[in-house]
């Protein structure tokens, strides 16, 4: 258990989450839109919510937290809070 949830009483927090594009087919089942609430656990980072949803993590994503560009040697260490939001979007593809 998180140090942190154990002196609030709490294990999870709830953020705002938003994607586009193909990451969408990872958002969980039911979801209309492109945005949704999701729980995680108290102490998770970016980089957790892409595993959580199954999302590929070696790809070049556009992450924000906040509004706040997450460069990629943050997005393993930024602690996210209740609600946050966070939006992970894949590049824009030209043709």
């Amino acid at each position: 258990m998180h140090p942190q949830a154990r002196l609030s009483g709490r294990v999870s927090v709830k953020i705002q989450f938003k994607t586009g594009g193909s990451l969408v087919e990872h958002l969980p089942p039911g979801t209309q839109g492109n945005t949704v609430e999701l729980e995680v656990p108290e102490g998770a980072t970016p980089m957790d919510v892409m595993r959580q949803l199954c999302m590929p993590t070696g790809e070049n994503y556009l992450v924000s937290l906040n509004g706040e560009v997450v460069v990629i040697s943050e997005r393993g260490k930024r602690v996210l809070a209740e609600n946050d939001h966070l939006a992970i979007m894949p590049p824009i593809q030209g043709g």
